[in-house]
Order: structure tokens, then C-alpha cells, then sequence
């Protein structure tokens, strides 16, 4: 396994890359689903629906259009934020390879389609508030994966080229949004995702296990 060389920065994913939050997303659906008094899905439908932010995962499980998707999506939202999160954790080894990173004076970020607050809250409560150099979420602009613009700015931010960054994440969009920014990309099939969804993405490489992801950065 070749590892990737002379990269200045790492920017993770978050659900099904960095932590597995599947339970807690499809608790906080269900219950939101409960309150309008609409079918339930279990977690495995559920798994479906993710990938492309929160509208659409609280779309395709409601069946909602118009005003009333927003106000699904907003509660959804809401019930997400004061969840206390019982079922999600980190992939195990993943702390040590964010202390290494940091170790090697390598920059350290978050893309996710989550939003920031929801996103910022789960990083700082199991990884702590040091962890992460910057984190991109959801907002204002309204700027969803695959757009490679939060990557960009954050690179920026940190004066290098896009090239030396790594993208990594679970998924078909995370391998596009890294080729969409010019950047490296490990996909991992330990989340969300198979295998074969990520080889049927284009994705050329590709780690089965935290300890894979680990070697393929050089740890």
C-alpha cells in the first residue's frame, strides 16, 4: 500500500468517516417522523437517505414538499441539536491518528453536510476543542458537498495549494468533492458506504479499516 506523500492538511468527513453517528441520525429522524404522525424507518433504510445533506435525507424519509419539508427539516434539525447521543462514537483509532496529524504540524479540518453547530458540538464533545483547525458545515450560503468551495477556503486559510490537501470520507460525493477541489482523496469503506459503491465512484483509493486510512497517510 503506497502511502500519500507531501500533503500539508487533512479534511475529514464527518458521519461514517470520523464518527459513526447512524443510530443518533436515524433517532432524531424517527422522532421528527413520530411528530407528524409519519412512517418510521429503521436504520438500514435510513443509511439510503444519507450522503447529501439534511433537506434531502428529511425529504426522502417524509415524502414532504414545499413549506412543509422546511418546517420537517427545521424540527428535524432541532430534535438533532438536543439529542444527547447516546449511539454515537468515533471509529476507534481515529483520535490517535488526529494526534499524530497535529504531531506532524499537519492542518486539520471538517467538510461535512451536516450543519456547523450540529457538526462543532460532536467534535469538540469526542475529540475536544483543539482537535480541529477548522470546521465546515452547512450555512448561510447554503453550500452543500460535492461544491469544493469550503475546501478551497480553507486552504486558503492556510496558505497552501489545494493539492496538497487530503480529502477523506465515506462516500461517492466525498471522492467527487475531492476532485472537485483539485485535492487528494482517501475513501474509506468502514462507514456508510461499501466498497463497491466507492469502486463503482472512481475512488483509486480506498482503505478498508482505520488502521488502512492510517497507512495510506503515512503514520
Amino acid at each position: 500500500m503506497k502511502p500519500i506523500q507531501d500533503y500539508r492538511a487533512v479534511i475529514w468527513d464527518m458521519d461514517g468517516t470520523l464518527l459513526n453517528t447512524l443510530g443518533d441520525i436515524a433517532g432524531a429522524l424517527n422522532d421528527t417522523l413520530i411528530q407528524w404522525n409519519l412512517p418510521t424507518h429503521s436504520e438500514k433504510k435510513v443509511l439510503e437517505f444519507i450522503g447529501h445533506g439534511a433537506k434531502y435525507l428529511c425529504q426522502c424519509a417524509s415524502g414532504l414538499q414545499g413549506e412543509d419539508l422546511d418546517r420537517f427539516h427545521r424540527e428535524y434539525r432541532q430534535n438533532s441539536l438536543s439529542r444527547n447521543d447516546p449511539q454515537t462514537h468515533p471509529y476507534p483509532g481515529i483520535a490517535e491518528i488526529l494526534s499524530d496529524l497535529h504531531n506532524n504540524d499537519i492542518k486539520i479540518g471538517i467538510y461535512t453536510n451536516k450543519p456547523k453547530e450540529w457538526c462543532t458540538k460532536l467534535a469538540i464533545r469526542f475529540f475536544g476543542a483543539h482537535a480541529f483547525d477548522l470546521i465546515e458545515g452547512t450555512d448561510a450560503r447554503n453550500i452543500l458537498k460535492p461544491d469544493p468551495t469550503p475546501i478551497l477556503d480553507m486552504c486558503k486559510t492556510w496558505h497552501i495549494d489545494p493539492s496538497q490537501a487530503v480529502m477523506i470520507g465515506d462516500s461517492d460525493v466525498d471522492w467527487k468533492t475531492a476532485q472537485n477541489a483539485g485535492c487528494m482523496g482517501i475513501c474509506v469503506s468502514y462507514g456508510f458506504r461499501s466498497r463497491q459503491c466507492l469502486v463503482d465512484a472512481g475512488a483509486t483509493c480506498i482503505a478498508d479499516s482505520v488502521s488502512e486510512c492510517r497507512q495510506r497517510l503515512g503514520l
